[in-house]
């Protein structure tokens, strides 16, 4: 999760060692006679945080955020999977893999998830996620098929960035807003390109749902002032 929300989302390549221990969970304690578990995240001391955009305690709790969101997303009988859809597609092919085989595991076995999350600066969040929410998420990362990514090129302006998520929104000529993550590279670059006409090289993976409606997925490759 916290490579689709501070880096370039991926398929098999592997994760970064900077991403992985800032983001590795530990077993603190179990309740006998119950499923509950504690999970405690690493200390951030040290030379083995650097190499990454943001604070180690902000990358886990972003990457423990997009569980809790897509809990969150999932339940209500009445809302629509656009929603939900649409805050899972932009994570990747492997996040929702991962998404989809803990919500397979719920659903399977008839099973709800109760979650608490405390940060270091002390804000809690809790949820419940049911075995018809995890149903849903279930579904629909398993009938979203990602088509082979394509190369493209556009002109327009940079309207925002950042740097901490790795995220561009660029107006392009015809007036399309685009929604795009960016590459580590590009990332270092965006500062000197904020507010200007830009010429991106993108990665344009189309997703295709069940019900046959199409979502893109945007990656900046290259950024240049145009």
């Amino acid at each position: 999760m916290a490579q689709a929300r501070t880096g370039r989302p991926t398929r098999h390549a592997p994760i970064p060692r900077t991403i992985r221990d800032i983001t590795a969970l530990s077993a603190a304690a179990v309740f006998p006679s119950s499923f509950g578990l504690t999970l405690r995240g690493p200390e951030g001391d040290g030379d083995l945080f650097t190499g990454v955009s943001g604070s180690p305690a902000t990358i886990l709790e972003d990457a423990v955020d997009v569980v809790f969101e897509v809990a969150e997303l999932s339940e209500g009988a009445g809302r629509s999977d656009d929603l939900l859809a649409e805050h899972l597609v932009p994570l990747g092919q492997r996040a929702m893999k991962h998404l989809g085989a803990l919500a397979a595991g719920l659903a399977d076995d008839g099973l709800g998830l109760r979650m608490s999350w405390q940060g270091r600066g002390g804000r809690t969040r809790r949820s419940e996620w049911t075995r018809e929410g995890a149903q849903r998420v279930r579904a629909l990362c398993e009938q979203s098929d990602f088509g082979e990514p394509e190369t493209t090129t556009i002109v327009g302006w940079l309207g925002s960035a950042s740097e901490l998520r790795g995220t561009v929104e660029i107006r392009t000529d015809a007036g399309e807003i685009i929604r795009a993550r960016t590459d580590a590279e590009v990332t270092a670059q965006l500062r000197g390109c904020f507010g200007n006409r830009v010429e991106a090289d993108l990665e344009v993976a189309t997703v295709r749902s069940a019900g046959g409606r199409e979502r893109k997925v945007y990656v900046v490759l290259a950024l240049r002032n145009a």
